[in-house]
């Protein structure tokens, strides 16, 4: 198994007078749950798009590496999952996860992305577009969006948000799977979630 490590050095990052944090320090290997809790505001998500490259720092840098070599391009090593991320209407939860597949150059065919679909539930309605998904079934299709090709890095923003206590079981059994292959990072609020890390931090503190 590779041995990954991601870094955050005096990462900082400000929007207008604002610091939401600074000079944040933080060092996660192989095997790592890192639960990031805080107050509506406190950076959050801000940490979770700074280290997914959707975000440029302030201050400071982000770096992966994988058996201790730096990785130039962090996003193709990533899975990433919010509770706002974008989904089209007009397609179908198959059509999603095949364009994801296309486009990270991973196995698209049918069987390979109904198993995964399978693996979240969603197999049943896998052709039905996404405007007729509940909230709950478009979570589930976002996490089966993340991490399929079980990427080393996952980062999961209140990915809770919406999901039933079936979803929650799911979503437990996804963080287990990925700290046995990889790192994850897990920002919630919800109370019960809150000791499903070996490690945790508290933003806004």
């Amino acid at each position: 198994m590779q041995q990954w490590t991601l870094e955050c050095r005096r990462l900082g990052k400000r929007f207008g007078e604002r610091w939401v944090f600074r000079g944040l320090e933080l060092e996660l290997a192989t095997g790592a749950m890192l639960v990031v809790r805080g107050a509506n505001g406190s950076g959050k998500s801000t940490l979770m798009k700074l280290i997914a490259g959707l975000l440029a720092p302030t201050e400071g840098a982000v770096a992966l590496r994988c058996e201790g070599g730096a990785v130039s391009d962090r996003t193709r090593f990533l899975g990433w999952c919010a509770a706002d991320g974008a989904l089209y209407r007009e397609l179908t939860g198959y059509e999603h996860l095949r364009w994801w597949a296309q486009v990270r150059g991973l196995p698209d065919d049918r069987d390979a992305l109904m198993a995964q679909l399978d693996r979240f539930e969603l197999a049943p309605r896998a052709h039905d577009w996404v405007r007729a998904y509940s909230t709950g079934m478009r979570q589930r299709l976002r996490m089966a969006i993340a991490t399929y090709g079980d990427p080393p890095l996952l980062l999961l923003d209140e990915p809770d948000a919406g999901l039933d206590a079936s979803g929650l079981k799911l979503l437990r059994q996804v963080l287990d799977e990925q700290t046995r292959r990889g790192i994850a990072l897990f920002a919630t609020n919800r109370v019960e979630c809150a000791a499903w890390g070996d490690l945790a931090l508290e933003l806004g503190a």
